[in-house]
């Protein structure tokens, strides 16, 4: 498995998130970066679930805007280009353009979720899983109010291909957040810390989400990421087993980050 990328989060606005080795989407490539050949022409994905497979790699860039219905406004997902630095893993440079009006009746209601997900390499336990390693690269070129979060999301499960049943498991691993964003399980308080994993440490929140019955693990760092973050998802998993939230035969069925 090689690159992993998140579900249920708004990225924020104007802000280039690319995984694997990414750059902001503002940076020229440099002489010694190769452009894809067989990568498509950049795109501008407006439209609800408007996704694109992006040929030569394991990822798909969608514009995942689920809580449409309740919003007032536009979230849009540019996909920029694939590049491969000499020597490299390859990158996706993308980003999002968010215009939401600010309503208070839905104001704790997420609205959609800009990402980066696996098409390949899943359905496969933690088990047999050697490393995850991910290298994920962010900035937000615009300054007004913002409420969200970058994250890496994935969904589990003891069956394999299952990802939507209350037997499934949504795992939240939260790198940056702001304007009040919060996890599902907030006012419940920590369920549990992790003192060291990627350099930090963590709090562990959980709670069901009603709108589906899938239990969600948030994991919230006590330092912020700012702007950049690489690590070995794996033992994001790990820690996780080692908390009793999963075994290592849970299938990782869903992966993606946004």
């Amino acid at each position: 498995m090689t690159t992993p990328i998140p579900v249920d989060t708004p990225a924020p606005t104007n802000t280039p998130v690319p995984v694997n080795t990414p750059v902001p989407a503002n940076n020229p490539v440099t002489p010694n970066t190769a452009v894809l050949a067989n990568t498509p022409a950049s795109a501008n994905l407006c439209g609800n679930d408007q996704h694109i497979i992006i040929d030569g790699t394991p990822w798909l860039v969608a514009n995942s805007m689920y809580g449409a219905a309740q919003m007032v406004g536009s979230v849009c997902t540019q996909f920029d280009r694939v590049e491969t630095p000499a020597g490299g893993n390859p990158r996706i440079v993308w980003g999002s353009k968010t215009a939401i009006e600010y309503v208070e009746s839905t104001n704790n209601v997420a609205k959609g979720y800009t990402n980066i997900g696996l098409i390949q390499n899943l359905q496969t336990t933690i088990s047999s899983i050697a490393s995850v390693p991910a290298t994920y690269d962010w900035t937000r070129t615009e300054t007004s109010p913002f409420k969200g979060n970058i994250c890496f999301d994935f969904i589990l499960s003891p069956t394999k291909g299952d990802s939507t049943s209350t037997s499934a498991q949504e795992l939240m691993l939260w790198l940056q957040y702001e304007g009040g964003q919060l996890p599902i399980g907030w006012d419940r308080g920590p369920a549990a810390t992790i003192p060291a994993l990627f350099g930090t440490s963590w709090k562990l929140y959980e709670d069901i989400n009603t709108g589906n019955g899938m239990t969600v693990h948030s994991l919230l760092p006590d330092t912020q990421f700012s702007g950049s973050f690489t690590g070995d998802l794996k033992e994001w998993f790990e820690a996780l087993v080692q908390l009793g939230r999963l075994s290592e035969g849970s299938w990782v069925n869903i992966g993606n980050a946004g």
